[in-house]
């Protein structure tokens, strides 16, 4: 059992022990703006006659990672601006997954919530921060830290306290000047991640989710990471997910999709939101239940 905001929830857990309690850790996927349209949890401006809205995946594995940590998805209403700001006052770190459109924006309500919590401290996760970190920090001072690429054990070590100067895959200020910490290794073990539907679960409701192609409600879910292609029109692995291919367990997969279909057994179609599922067949078979 892990310890969360909302009380206790049954599921696994990569939590890393730590003799203190981490920073109390707020997940956001931040308000959008007007004319939002979005997909695979970026944001970009586009005006369509049928709009889709993502889970937020990514930012959903170090949410169950960390003790008394919440996601809070408030992009599909603009509207959101104040009430997520007022949800800031309660924590003690922020971490907010920007993209490039999105980015400016996102620093003015970063700024915002600094201005109402002046405690707080502020994370910014995403592919925008992978790629430019250190124009980001040097164009938005309210960012205390970027995490570069798979973020989900740095933001982790960063609310557990370890010192700033030892984590992998970070970028900062000092005296004036960026440092960027070394690149963290690609994560290999996919299964000592927690599931994300406990996540899900606990902190959104499935019901707001939509994608033109699913079925309604959708539950969408990953069982590998990563790219082996060069695609230079694919956004994913050359800033988030990286190149080296990695799959779930059979067993790790069938464990959550049984929770999963008992949690919301109104759920018409689950989704595995992968990059590249079919990458190397021979593997499939050990990857996802049949």
């Amino acid at each position: 059992m892990v310890a969360s905001a909302g009380g206790l929830y049954a599921g696994k857990s990569a939590k890393i022990e730590t003799s203190n309690m981490p920073l109390k850790t707020l997940f956001l996927n931040p308000p959008s703006f007007e004319n939002f349209d979005g997909g695979a949890g970026s944001r970009w401006p586009a005006t369509r006659e049928i709009e889709s809205y993502w889970y937020p995946v990514w930012l959903a594995y170090p949410t169950g990672m960390l003790e008394g940590a919440r996601l809070l998805d408030a992009r599909h209403i603009t509207s959101q601006r104040k009430k997520t700001i007022r949800t800031c006052k309660d924590y003690e770190l922020l971490v907010l997954f920007t993209s490039t459109p999105g980015f400016p924006g996102d620093v003015r309500i970063a700024e915002a919530i600094k201005d109402s919590n002046p405690q707080i401290k502020i994370a910014f996760v995403g592919p925008h921060v992978s790629v430019l970190p250190e124009k980001s920090l040097m164009e938005a001072k309210v960012i205390d830290v970027a995490c570069r690429k798979e973020f989900d054990y740095s933001i982790v070590e960063y609310a557990q306290g370890k010192p700033i100067e030892d984590i992998l895959g970070i970028s900062y200020r000092k005296n004036g000047h960026v440092v960027h910490n070394p690149d963290r290794p690609t994560i290999e073990n996919l299964d000592a991640l927690p599931h994300v539907t406990d996540v899900y679960r606990r902190d959104l409701d499935v019901r707001r989710y939509n994608v033109p192609f699913l079925l309604h409600p959708f539950v969408s879910l990953y069982t590998t990471r990563g790219c082996p292609a060069q695609c230079t029109f694919c956004l994913w692995p050359q800033t988030l997910s990286g190149h080296p291919w990695r799959k779930r367990s059979t067993d790790d997969v069938a464990r959550e999709m049984a929770k999963a279909k008992d949690y919301w057994p109104y759920v018409k179609e689950f989704f595995f939101d992968d990059d590249t599922f079919t990458s190397k067949r021979p593997a499939l078979s050990n990857c996802a239940p049949s």
